[in-house]
């Protein structure tokens, strides 16, 4: 397909050409520019010319357009939509002239662009990136639908410098965004972490019976082994299904509490639920655990955000999320019921998947090993 000629409200997206050249010059020459551009800043016209003259729009995998402001008639930046083949992916890239910026154009040229992929190349997924530091890029994809998929590098064409950058992504019904893996067995300093077993039962029996424990949580004391068998026997059926998360914890050979995905769309997030036998309070095992598991939902499963809630009269709970490095959310008002005290209201913490990477990734801190 030739590149073809695409207009929005205030642009028309038309093929570069040679002729375009002093204009493209005018911003790939200006270091604020190029400054996170992947090329390296054009120090004489020639740079341009022989870029212009290497587009070739009859490709089937590149499409490169000239943006120009109906008003004026100026053309104002550039960008495309390119076929990664490593990836089975499109790509959109865009800059603009610095007089330009701040006034949506970026954003309008993008979302045609990307409207154009949708539409015409049948494009199931899209993906972009952009230097951390270039923020105002990021608020763009965002805009334009992209959603952060992981961090990356990229440098420019010369090896000059190199970017931190954020890989954000789009697809047509959201399977890329995560990878289930199901429950996977994971040591800490002091756990282990992994699937529970039919045999499980008693263990389970002996928190799930303990009153102390469950008096914050939305289920019923356990009044017999048998509550608790089914209990083990549906967590062991569960840990054969790649998108259901249940991980025993266990310490010294004896299982202590779960940590369990309650709540999930399968695609975008993980509300997390867990529980520990008294004797083990206070001793920082259940942020050990929660911390391991968080950081494999994160980085092996890409869940974008995970959350969780407390009894407001369980602050204990609170203080575990809060040294996660989770955020309040909001508070659910009489979110649920239970005999022993009536309505309870939850507050819930969240974190989103760039935030945990941010943090951890900067110190290089890994929480569990996979067994």
């Amino acid at each position: 397909m030739y590149t073809p000629i695409l207009e929005t409200e205030r642009l028309i997206l038309r093929p570069l050409c040679v002729k375009d050249a002093p204009a493209v010059f005018a911003w790939a020459s200006d270091e604020r520019v190029a400054k996170y551009m992947i090329y390296p800043k054009h120090e004489t016209i020639d740079t341009t010319l022989e870029w212009l003259r290497s587009i070739d729009h009859s490709s089937d995998a590149d499409y490169d357009f000239g943006f120009v402001e109906k008003t004026s008639g100026e053309l104002i930046g550039s960008g495309g939509v390119y076929w990664e083949t490593d990836r089975q992916q499109w790509r959109v890239g865009y800059n603009l002239r610095y007089q330009s910026w701040g006034k949506g154009y970026a954003t309008e040229a993008a979302q045609e662009m990307i409207r154009f992929a949708k539409a015409d190349l049948n494009a199931v997924k899209i993906g972009s990136c952009h230097a951390v530091e270039n923020t105002a890029s990021g608020h763009v994809l965002e805009k334009c639908g992209l959603v952060f998929h992981h961090h990356s590098t990229y440098q420019k064409f010369d090896g000059s410098v190199t970017f931190r950058c954020r890989e954000v992504l789009w697809t047509k019904d959201g399977e890329e965004l995560t990878h289930h893996k199901g429950t996977q067995t994971l040591r800490t300093e002091r756990l282990l972490l992994r699937p529970f077993r039919s045999t499980d039962a008693a263990d389970i029996y002996r928190f799930a019976g303990n009153p102390k424990v469950t008096r914050y949580l939305s289920y019923q004391t356990h009044r017999s082994l048998k509550e608790s068998q089914k209990i083990a026997d549906l967590w062991a059926q569960e840990s054969k299904e790649t998108d259901k998360y249940n991980w025993a914890i266990e310490l010294d050979g004896t299982v202590i509490g779960s940590i369990n995905v309650v709540q999930s769309d399968g695609l975008w997030d993980a509300g997390l639920g867990w529980q520990i036998d008294s004797p083990y309070w206070n001793q920082g095992m259940m942020t050990e655990a929660a911390r391991a598991v968080i950081d494999f939902l994160f980085r092996e499963v890409n869940f974008h955000r995970i959350y969780a809630a407390h009894n407001t009269r369980n602050p204990a709970s609170g203080r575990v999320m809060e040294k996660l490095g989770m955020r309040k959310e909001g508070l659910f008002r009489q979110h649920y019921y239970k005999a022993s005290f009536g309505t309870g209201d939850s507050q819930c913490y969240g974190i989103l998947q760039e935030e945990w990477l941010d943090v951890n990734e900067a110190e290089q801190e890994r929480f569990y090993e996979l067994c």
